[in-house]
Parts: structure tokens; sequence; C-alpha cells
């Protein structure tokens, strides 16, 4: 009790030195946690830059001119979604059908019905899924599977006086590219298929006489129309978001191994999907600037920390020396050098303390830090402080009393 009681009473008759021994702490601590802060700030902003700044991107012809009536190989897009890089996914795959009591005249026509396989109804524009009535208990989650269930246009419905739980026939048919070159196509007929009608939806204004499908099925069963066939099934169009847009060269290097090209504007037409369009520009500029700003702070972290270090040795080495004639006299009135130490040593240690916890309370109060940082930073700064604190105190005590009480005269 005596020796806390001899600290705060010599704590108060220095005040100007306790005050600029706390003062001191409270700097070097919240400057160091503000700059902590700052790098962290950056390093968030970072993470969630794929949020503000979404990446997306799709499957496209050669020369970037075609995104949707492609062929595009359904083992690619296997690998592109068991790669785990993309969520958000819209795929398409089309065929055609034709009524089965059509006439040979008829026949001699392409199919007019159009039926789109997709994964989502947010491929289509034209309408919104609260447009689409369901049967119960069929929800849009019909199109993750594989079923040979379909919702229909309203009015290819009425047309054919069909209803919701009925099933019907139609003669389906594939895309079959003529030329690689070349949008043309012929019709693989790929039989007569059965198809259960689960709901139906609605088109209003303009988009009524837009070239909208009368079939909407699921992507599944479209790709595994041509099971038992020897042709290959392809999808039309594909779309998606990169679910970690700062893996976005991991992402390039998969789709090359997979496949897919970049686009070459000078490649010529073609259906064939085979490139990568991605729409990164903003990103890759506004996440270069931040790795950037980020690089500066974490290079210059460990010469801050390090000359913050020597700061706060330094000064309390040299708020000590001034205390020589203090310790002179305190050693010729009989005081150990051990308990000199110690009196010495426990004031810095709580004006330092006390400078750190006001630090940190004033950061806390400006910014978010992190638990981790708050204990970390006045911890190692306590730690180099009271080291200059001590190496002073052993060199002074070193020195002879008469010598500093005579030089002093």
């Amino acid at each position: 009790m005596f020796t806390i009681h001899q600290v705060q009473r010599n704590t108060v008759k220095h005040w100007k030195k306790s005050i600029l021994s706390t003062l001191i702490s409270f700097v070097i601590i919240l400057f160091l946690l503000l700059y902590i802060q700052n790098i962290q700030n950056n390093q968030s902003q970072l993470i969630k830059l794929g949020e503000t700044i979404p990446v997306t991107g799709r499957i496209c012809n050669i020369d970037g001119s075609q995104e949707v009536g492609l062929e595009i190989d359904f083992d690619k897009i296997h690998q592109v979604l068991d790669s785990n890089f993309v969520s958000d996914v819209v795929i398409t795959a089309q065929a055609y059908g034709r009524e089965t009591d059509a006439t040979e005249e008829d026949r001699m026509l392409p199919p007019p019905i159009i039926i789109v396989g997709a994964n989502t109804l947010s491929a289509f524009n034209a309408f919104h899924p609260e447009e689409v009535t369901y049967l119960a208990p069929y929800q849009e989650s019909f199109l993750s599977g594989d079923e040979n269930v379909c919702i229909l246009r309203d009015i290819y419905l009425q047309e054919q006086n069909l209803k919701l739980g009925e099933e019907f026939e139609l003669e389906i048919y594939a895309p079959k590219y003529i030329d690689p070159a070349v949008s043309s196509f012929t019709y693989e007929s790929m039989g007569i298929k059965r198809l259960k009608i689960i709901g139906s939806y609605t088109v209003h204004g303009l988009s009524i006489t837009s070239d909208l499908p009368y079939i909407i099925t699921p992507v599944s069963y479209i790709e595994h129309l041509y099971d038992g066939t020897r042709e290959k099934p392809y999808a039309s169009s594909m779309s998606f978001r990169l679910t970690d847009p700062l893996k976005l060269n991991e992402f390039k290097s998969a789709m090359q191994r997979i496949g897919f090209v970049s686009v070459n504007l000078s490649g010529g037409a073609s259906h064939a999907g085979k490139a990568l369009s991605m729409n990164d520009q903003t990103f890759i500029l506004a996440a270069t600037q931040l790795k950037e700003s980020l690089t500066m702070l974490q290079s210059l972290a460990l010469l801050i920390f390090a000359i913050v270090a020597v700061i706060g040795f330094i000064a309390s080495y040299l708020l000590m020396q001034s205390r020589r004639n203090e310790l002179a006299i305190m050693r010729s009135l009989g005081v150990s050098k051990k308990r000199c130490f110690a009196l010495i040593f426990l004031e810095s240690l709580m004006l330092a303390l006390m400078g750190s916890i006001l630090g940190m309370t004033a950061a806390l109060l400006m910014v978010d830090v992190g638990p981790l940082m708050t204990v970390t930073i006045p911890a190692a700064f306590l730690i180099t402080y009271l080291m200059g604190t001590a190496i002073a105190l052993i060199l002074l005590n070193r020195f002879s009393v008469m010598a500093i009480l005579t030089k002093t005269d």
C-alpha cells in the first residue's frame, strides 16, 4: 500500500511529466488503432466490392455478336456449375413442337410451336413470375427438375382448349444448325412426347406479339430429350454472376480449361457458344484502386509500427533520464536500488496504461475497431514503452549517487 501511495504522490508532484507521459501514450495508441482500422476498412471494402459492383458474364459466340439462340455444349455448362464460381445462373434451351394431328401440308412448314426450357423464370422479361398461375402444389421450383411438365402461354391454352392438370402430346423437334457460320437450321425430330400442364402465364401490353414461347419446361427436360439419340444436346443461352469477384482471374483460368475463349471481334460470325463475355471492367478498376491503397498501407505498417515503438522507447527513456536527480536523492536517503526501480517503474506503467486506455476509448468512439487489435496494439506499445523505462532505470542505477549530486551542485 505504501508503494502505491508513493507512486500516486510522485505522479501529482511531477504533474507536468505525468501529463506528458499520458499524452504520449494516448496519441500513439489512438494513431495506431486508427491506422489499423484504415487497413481493415480497405480490406472490408474489397471483400464487399462484389456486392456493390457485381461481376456478371454470359456465354456468346466468338465475335460477341450473339448471346441467345446458340449451341452451348451442356457438358461445358455442367463443368461451369460444378466449378462453384458462379451463382444466379440462367440457362435456356430451345425446341419446337407440332400438333400430332397436323396435316401433310402443315408438315411441309417449320414446326410453329416455340418451346423453351429454362431453369428460372428470370430468363423471360416479357412477364413476371407473379403472372403465372400454377396447379397446386407446383411453383417456379419445377424448373429445377426434369419432369415432363410445363406452363403454357394463356392464348395457346385457350386456342387448344386445354386446362391445367391435363396432359397433351406434341411432336418435338430440336434445332440443328446447318453451317457453323450461319444461323439457319433444320429441325431434327425427337419423337412424340407427352407433357402435363401445371400452369399458364399471361403477357400484357406490347409484348403480346413478341416471339415468346408457347411452352416453358425445365431446361433439364429439354436436355434429356436427346437421351437415346445420336444427337448432342445444346443449350441456347447462359448467363451468371460471379460468386466471389475477387477470384475473377481464377474463374477465367478455369473457364479456359473447360474450353471457353475470350471474345474476338474479328473471329467471324458463328452460332457456336464458345466465348466468354464478362462485365468486369468497373469492378477491375475499383478493385485495382483499393488493392493499391491496401498494399501501400500494409507495406508501411511495419515501418510505422517500428517508428512508433522507437518513439515510445526513446520518450520513456528521456523522461526517466530527466529524473536522475530525484533518483539520486532517493538513493542518498537510503532507498534501495530495487525500491527506486519499483517506484518509478510502477509510476511509468500507471501513466502509460492510463494513456493507452484513453487512446483505446477515443478510437472506439471514432471507429469500429476489432477486439483483437484493441488489445494487441496497446499491449505491444506498453511493452516497448516499459522497456525504455526499464533500461533507463537500470543505467541510472549504475551511476554514482555522489557524482550525480555533485554535478548538479
